[in-house]
């Protein structure tokens, strides 16, 4: 049953507190809850995932025609929607699992095209090599991260808390809302000053800093969960 009070659902009761990232909970959040309570009764949670997916690959098309700025604002309208499936969901009373599932499955796969696309294409404006090995390297950041966050969900049965232990990492690398967005400011950046190279080095920096938050993460699960029993071994 979906409730007419829009108040009800009034931000941030859509919000995940614990594992949304800093841009997901404080800017996407206000957003993606005003749009999902108008279209909750139209659109179903499965439907919005498959928006989402069609807007992920509209901006990786985006950039690979060389629309940097039109695929920067597209990336982030994607990472709204990211968000609307699941409070729909929640809007309607009847989160599912599969549905969980296409979600995250969703946002993996369409982080996965927009790096390569954005490293296929920057390899037009710098040396192709240099652009390859640093998505790549991303790429590779990106999948310790999310793989550590669904293993840790899976063993300790709730999202990673990186709102509350990661909030340095949280700003710029440890989300796909966070990564997303400095990869958007990247983009407008390299397509205002018409030079590639500011989008290659960041592409470095959020691997590198990837790297890092991995390895803060496993001290950080460590000292703040190793005592308590997970749900399954």
């Amino acid at each position: 049953m979906i409730s007419n009070d829009v108040d009800r659902w009034r931000y941030p009761r859509l919000a995940k507190p614990e594992s949304d990232g800093p841009f997901c909970y404080h800017v996407q959040r206000r957003i993606s809850g005003w749009i999902a309570v108008r279209l909750a009764r139209t659109l179903t949670p499965n439907a919005a995932t498959a928006l989402d997916l069609i807007l992920g690959i509209a901006a990786a098309m985006l950039v690979l025609l060389d629309h940097w700025l039109w695929c920067a604002m597209l990336i982030q309208v994607f990472g709204i929607f990211s968000c609307v499936d699941g409070e729909i969901a929640r809007i309607r009373g009847r989160p599912s699992g599969i549905g969980d599932f296409l979600d995250t499955l969703t946002d993996r796969v369409t982080e996965l095209l927009l790096v390569g696309a954005i490293a296929f294409s920057l390899g037009a404006r710098v040396e192709s090599g240099s652009a390859l090995i640093a998505g790549f390297a991303l790429l590779g950041g990106v999948f310790v991260l999310t793989t550590s966050s669904e293993k840790f969900r899976s063993v300790w049965g709730m999202g990673y808390p990186k709102r509350r232990l990661e909030r340095l990492f949280g700003l710029f690398c440890s989300g796909s809302d966070s990564r997303l967005l400095m990869l958007s400011i990247g983009l407008v950046v390299s397509e205002v000053t018409g030079e590639g190279i500011f989008l290659l080095w960041l592409m470095w920096m959020l691997a590198a800093a990837a790297f890092v938050n991995f390895i803060f993460r496993i001290v950080l699960v460590y000292r703040h969960f190793s005592t308590e029993n997970p749900t399954e071994s």
